[in-house]
């Protein structure tokens, strides 16, 4: 059992677990390029929405997509197992139906770093885990 847990992201609540299990299904079978499209969309909309509206934290939106740009470049070089969930976070980030609205909130992007934080340790790249708090300053 112990074994099995090692293929599932720690770390995040309940609702989070659920939420982002729930997504593998969505993202599964999509090409990590294509997420990665996705991903930099989300973030172009996020761009112009920070114009109308300051509070919005587009550099932690920035850094989340920079990081899916570095998992996506290495994806081959990325342990198996962990495809499925890493593929669920960055489909996580790319759409705005999580749990922290993205447009609205100061804190809207804490969530979709919390994700991919637990995801992209699951995949042994810690290196490109987020502070949160290092984007505090909106």
């Amino acid at each position: 059992m112990a074994e099995q847990l090692s293929f599932f992201p720690s770390g995040l609540t309940r609702r989070l677990s659920r939420r982002l299990a729930e997504y593998t299904n969505s993202a599964n079978g999509q090409a990590p390029a294509d997420l990665l499209r996705q991903a930099e969309n989300h973030l172009e909309a996020v761009r112009t929405a920070h114009r109308r509206n300051a509070m919005i934290n587009v550099r932690l939106a920035e850094a989340i997509c920079g990081a899916i740009r570095r998992l996506v470049a290495d994806w081959d070089g990325l342990p198996a197992a962990s495809h499925s969930w890493l593929r669920a976070a960055i489909y996580y980030f790319a759409h705005c139906s999580d749990d922290q609205p993205d447009f609205t909130s100061p804190i809207g992007f804490e969530d979709d770093a919390e994700v991919l934080n637990a995801c992209v340790r699951l995949a042994g790249r810690d290196d490109l885990c987020l502070n949160t708090e290092d984007y505090d300053d909106v």
